[in-house]
């Protein structure tokens, strides 16, 4: 067996011990209230309407139809949709394979992982929308055909916010800072129909993405900005990740290896990420360039 192989079966094995663990725990617990941490206004956000966006199944109130989300994905089904209030959901999830996740107000329902394990792991088919998704050992692990991870804020896990093997979710909108590792960290992934989006990946403790063995996807109108390490640590065959209209700001510089065509560098001037979490370009001090889409680079989130 050789290195390459050896570091991709490990990586993919500490991944996976990560998921089980987030298997043994109990119901979890519930506070029905918001620790909003400041004054900043809270982002607006339309939340997905029913029936599911994953196809035509019932939806489930929690609080109210379940206590906990993890009750709540115990009966769900396929095309099911959980909608979730305001709160701290301190339990770590499991989704149920073809159901959408989605937050009622945007980052107004808070996963709480309770400082060790994956806080959500995600089956095929799966969407999470609107939360904020904290304090576990990973954020978000993602591994199957068909998931998407958008309007999200992932923040102030132990390690990495999202890993991703094989499949790539749709990575879009969301706000992926303050963790203790890399923002995203992927292996053997690959996508011909989804990118990594419109994201703001900031203030992390190692690499803004990593990534690893036979990848193959787009990267596009991010901005990855003062993470401790990289912006982009490509592993192998760099000529196969599409890397085009980001703003890499601030992380630490990469000798040898010149910022890619067609992206950019600049001050994304955030209005107040440290004690707000509020990622919103300042339109007087920046946002000189556009995406890909002619929009702002980062997450169209709206203050």
């Amino acid at each position: 067996m050789n290195i390459r192989i050896c570091i991709a079966v490990a990586f993919t094995c500490l991944a996976g011990l990560f998921s089980a663990a987030s298997a043994q725990f109990d119901e979890g617990s519930y506070d029905s209230f918001s620790d909003q941490s400041s004054d900043e206004p809270a982002p607006s956000y339309n939340a997905p309407s029913a029936p599911s966006v994953r196809g035509g199944g019932s939806v489930v109130s929690v609080p109210g139809d379940a206590k906990t989300i993890s009750e709540a994905m115990i009966t769900a089904r396929m095309g099911d949709t959980i909608y979730v209030g305001p709160g701290v959901y301190r339990e770590r999830i499991i989704m149920a394979p073809g159901v959408s996740l989605i937050s009622r107000g945007l980052f107004e329902a808070k996963i709480d992982g309770m400082g060790r394990g994956t806080t959500v792991t995600m089956s095929k088919n799966c969407l999470i929308s609107g939360f904020e998704v904290r304090n576990g050992t990973i954020g978000i692990f993602s591994s199957d055909l068909g998931n998407e991870i958008s309007s999200c804020r992932i923040v102030n896990n132990w390690m990495t916010g999202i890993i991703t093997v094989r499949h790539l979710p749709k990575i879009q909108d969301n706000i992926i800072a303050f963790n203790r590792a890399s923002g995203i960290q992927g292996w053997d992934v690959r996508s011909t129909s989804v990118s990594v989006n419109h994201n703001s990946i900031a203030y992390n403790g190692n690499h803004g993405i990593a990534i690893g063995g036979s990848s193959e996807f787009i990267i596009e109108n991010n901005i990855i900005s003062f993470n401790e390490k990289f912006g982009l640590k490509i592993l192998e065959a760099p000529e196969k990740i599409q890397v085009s209209n980001n703003n890499f700001f601030r992380n630490l510089y990469q000798p040898g290896r010149p910022l890619p065509e067609n992206n950019f560098t600049f001050d994304p001037a955030f209005i107040a990420p440290r004690s707000g979490m509020n990622f919103k370009p300042d339109p007087g001090q920046c946002c000189k360039e556009k995406g890909s889409d002619d929009e702002n680079l980062g997450a169209r989130l709206t203050y």
